[in-house]
């Protein structure tokens, strides 16, 4: 079982530290700050300050103790190049294993760390063992951190992964780089086998009953879990003209999952279900997320459901939110949706003319969202294609969405859940409620001037203080939607916005061109849903509305919301990158039996170590290395200040992000979970 200080803020770092950081204790001319520490293999670091305001230079030496990940207390000065500092102080550990292999050292032996980021010596527990494997990756447990720069660390090995560059071991790796632990522990397992089977009449109380309404759920072919459920009702005969009454159900998890129980500790320490090409690592055991708190067919589940009404132009209003029980009449996929609004009559007339009116409230929403300023980046996802009979057989690599068809039934969806969404937060934003919303800052005048000269070199011309509203980005991207090097313009956009975050304090959300968002529609994956939820209960049985059974949770303080809202984002943040990582990795194994082969692709992006470029069959990004290319041309190239373009020392040859080219693997690297290739040709 883990052991947290704060079951409820797993691994957050305690107010009181964080305060006496914040406050900017002032001494001469230096201040200190909050920041989490990002290690290059070079030997110095950059510590990402918590408060949003850049990072802080750290030279090789001061780095008192700290590993690449902990969120350490850093005092800092002006430099020439930017602000620089140095570690003060520890004031959370960002890791508690590593991975690697073992090598004897004299008399004792080391682990030698994956992850080149980690620069300490780490010292095996027991070196007098001599039977301990060498050709094998293995997980370590940290015993004790380097308490100043030259320690070592001491670590206890755990177990084998397996051997280096193998698809399980390279995956395994991900997630223990980023605290994601495939496995529950004892007393959560043992406390879900206690979740009731099926509905009972006690779960019942408190409840408005919503069995009637013909709600059904919509989700990917292979998904095993099914938490929103949607319903629309015409209020009167004319499609264009009168309301919709639109109901979002989505799974009660509070309901089940109670404050201060095993399961909610553990919720909250994960914070994230994670997507694997291979696996979906759950944020709640399977009793919970593919069972009872799954809106699975023709079964009756607790729910949570806000419903509004929209009207003709996609206004809503007339909000309830209440605690309900329903029953899903179908479980749809998005490939029936998809062929259904696109060729019709492919399901049940009933349930046909169902999809067909759902679309119609998403047309509605869409259209009031566009006209608001909601921005809509053309970026399509990797997905992986696995073998259905052998899950370790990579098929192909293509990007998801692939058709309209299929991007019409997903959006059906998106619109419907946005909402929904939307509608929560004004409700708490009208009641003053102590949620946690999740808020989009609008871009920096740095990004934008840096998007302004880049979109400049490639033929558009752009106002950086037009960028500041909503509708003004909103415009920027419909005029490069045909532009030839549209890909790289959304690319460079979306590198110019701020990241979305959680957060109590409202500060709406720029790209949904929103005054206010709260996450409510997955709260079996997110963890700040099922707060959310808390919150409403709370909120209703106050106000005398339907709460489901008592006792209702109670309302939360804004600190504690503030201290789950900030470790939520931390972990959406690794979850996230333990995605990519994971594709990353998939895309080099794939590539491996293709080097040699020459491919089609668009240079994505520079830096001074290489250039960056997507192809798209398959859909794989990878780099050419700068010596290789210098090599390969017979010059030394030279990046632009803007960023996006390198250019040949002799001045006849350059390449930009968007160029065609045509380029060879050379080299794919699993255990780095990289693809290298060689440039044969510019297109472009």
């Amino acid at each position: 079982m883990r052991k947290t200080t704060c079951p409820a803020l797993a691994g957050a770092i305690g107010p009181c530290e964080r305060a006496a950081v914040n406050n900017k204790q002032r001494t001469g001319d230096t201040d200190v700050v909050a920041c989490r520490l990002q290690v290059n293999p070079g030997g110095f670091a950059f510590a990402v300050r918590e408060d949003g305001e850049g990072s802080i230079f750290i030279p090789p030496g001061r780095f008192a103790g700290a590993l690449d990940g902990d969120s350490v207390a850093v005092r800092y000065w002006p430099a020439e190049r930017g602000d620089e500092g140095t570690v003060e102080a520890i004031l959370k550990r960002g890791r508690s294993r590593i991975t690697g292999m073992l090598r004897e050292a004299g008399r004792y032996w080391i682990l030698e760390p994956d992850d080149p980021r980690i620069l300490a010596v780490a010292e095996v527990d027991g070196h007098g063992e001599a039977s301990l494997p060498t050709d094998v990756v293995v997980v370590a447990k940290i015993l004790s951190y380097p308490e100043r720069g030259g320690d070592n660390m001491v670590v206890e090995v755990e177990r084998v992964l397996g051997p280096p560059g193998d698809l399980a071991t390279e995956q395994a790796k991900v997630l223990i780089e980023h605290g994601i632990d495939p496995f529950f522990p004892e007393d959560v397992l043992a406390e879900a086998e206690t979740v009731p089977r099926e509905v009972r009449p006690e779960d019942l109380e408190g409840r408005d009953d919503l069995r009637a309404l013909p709600f059904m759920t919509i989700d990917p072919d292979d998904a095993r879990d099914f938490d929103d459920a949607v319903a629309v009702e015409l209020v009167g005969k004319d499609l264009e003209l009168d309301d919709m009454r639109l109901h979002v159900a989505v799974a009660d998890v509070s309901h089940y999952v109670r404050e201060g129980t095993a399961i909610d500790r553990e919720a909250a320490w994960r914070c994230f279900s994670a997507y694997l090409p291979n696996q979906a690592i759950p944020m709640l055991p399977e009793a919970l997320s593919s069972h009872m708190c799954s809106l699975v067919p023709e079964q009756d589940r607790c729910a949570m459901v806000v419903s509004m009404t929209v009207d003709a132009s996609g206004r809503f209003g007339d909000i309830e939110v209440r605690a309900a029980v329903i029953h899903s009449r179908a479980r749809l996929t998005y490939g029936m949706v998809a062929k259904e609004l696109d060729q019709g009559d492919r399901l049940a007339p009933a349930v046909g003319e169902r999809v067909r009116l759902l679309r119609r409230a998403a047309d509605r929403l869409r259209k009031r969202r566009l006209h608001d300023g909601a921005i809509e980046l053309n970026l399509p996802e990797t997905k992986v294609v696995l073998d259905e009979d052998d899950p370790t057989r990579i098929r192909d690599i293509v990007p998801s969405r692939a058709s309209r068809a299929m991007a019409r039934a997903y959006n059906l969806i998106e619109e419907l859940m946005l909402a929904a969404n939307e509608a929560v937060a004004s409700l708490a934003i009208a009641k003053k409620l102590p949620i946690v919303f999740r808020i989009h800052a609008a871009p920096d005048e740095e990004r934008l001037a840096k998007l302004a000269t880049a979109a400049e070199v490639l033929g558009v011309r752009v106002d950086p203080e037009r960028l500041t509203s909503s509708r003004g980005f909103q415009k920027l991207v419909g005029k490069v939607k045909s532009h030839a090097k549209a890909q790289a313009l959304n690319m460079l956009m979306l590198r110019a916005m701020s990241q979305a975050e959680y957060s109590i304090d409202n500060i709406g959300h720029f790209a949904l061109a929103s005054g206010g968002y709260v996450h409510f529609t997955s709260p079996i994956r997110r963890y700040p849903d099922v707060i959310a939820h808390r919150v409403l209960k709370a909120y209703l049985a106050r106000a005398g509305g339907k709460a489901g059974p008592k006792p209702a949770p109670a309302m939360p303080d804004p600190e504690t919301s503030g201290e789950q809202a900030q470790r939520s984002s931390l972990r959406e943040r690794e979850v996230l990158q333990a995605e990519r990582d994971s594709k990353s990795l998939y895309a080099a194994s794939f590539m491996r039996e293709r080097i040699g082969d020459r491919f089609e692709g668009s240079i994505s992006g520079m830096a001074r170590s290489g250039v960056f470029v997507s192809i798209e069959h398959p859909f794989v990004d990878g780099m050419i290395r700068m010596d290789a290319l210098e090599r390969s041309r017979g010059e030394g190239f030279e990046l632009e200040d803007n960023g996006i373009r390198l250019v040949g020392r002799r001045g006849k040859f350059s390449l930009c992000v968007g160029d065609r080219v045509v380029v060879e693997v050379v080299d794919a690297d699993i255990a780095r979970r990289r693809v290298e290739f060689a440039l044969i040709s510019k297109l472009s």
